[in-house]
Formats: C-alpha cells, sequence, structure tokens
C-alpha cells in the first residue's frame, strides 16, 4: 500500500494489525499505522488501536469493496481487538484500491 497522500493518513489516524488467514492454516500479519508520517505499511510487533482478523478470500472483498467492514463483523467473517468504532476507517483506508482496476 501507497500512502502518499497525507490527507489520506492523517483522516485516518489509526494503527491497525490485519491477521489475514489463509487456507493452509497460515497467519500473515501486517501493520498499517497512519497515526505517525510517513505512514507505515510491514511487518513487525508494534501496538495498534485495531487488531483485525479475518480470511484471506473475505479480506480481499473487503478491500475490493464487496464486503463492508459492518457486515463482515455481523457475519462473523472479521474479529476486532481493541477500539472497535475505529475499525470503520477501513473504508477510507481501501476506498482508492477499489476504484483502480486490480
Amino acid at each position: 500500500m501507497n500512502f502518499q497522500d497525507e490527507r489520506l493518513a492523517k483522516k485516518i489516524h489509526t494503527s491497525f494489525r490485519i491477521n489475514i488467514k489463509h487456507d493452509d492454516g497460515t497467519v500473515k500479519t501486517w501493520i498499517v499505522d497512519t497515526k505517525n508520517l510517513p505512514a507505515y505499511v510491514g511487518h513487525n510487533e508494534q501496538p495498534c488501536e485495531v487488531e483485525i482478523t479475518m480470511k484471506e478470500k473475505d479480506f480481499m472483498k473487503l478491500v475490493e469493496g464487496k464486503l463492508k467492514p459492518e457486515q463482515a463483523y455481523y457475519l462473523g467473517k472479521m474479529r476486532l481487538k481493541g477500539l472497535g468504532g475505529k475499525s470503520m476507517r477501513l473504508k477510507s483506508l481501501f476506498r482508492p484500491y477499489q476504484k483502480a482496476k486490480l
């Protein structure tokens, strides 16, 4: 992910730990931190405000805009820890990628 748009990073202003469960049982963890500029996307063990755990296929639907964070949570496709209200900022995080042709 590229956070060259400082306005977007400032709007989101949240740190996320995103745990992606793959079909083979492995879990890959990503950190997205837009609290400090430049924003950070990568792998480390820093504390985060929101922790999200999802299956890979559901996460891809979320990124593509085919699944809303609220739907994912209420359908049991997303587990949340931490500041749940800030998890809704995921919409803003992925919006630029929903407009692009992936």
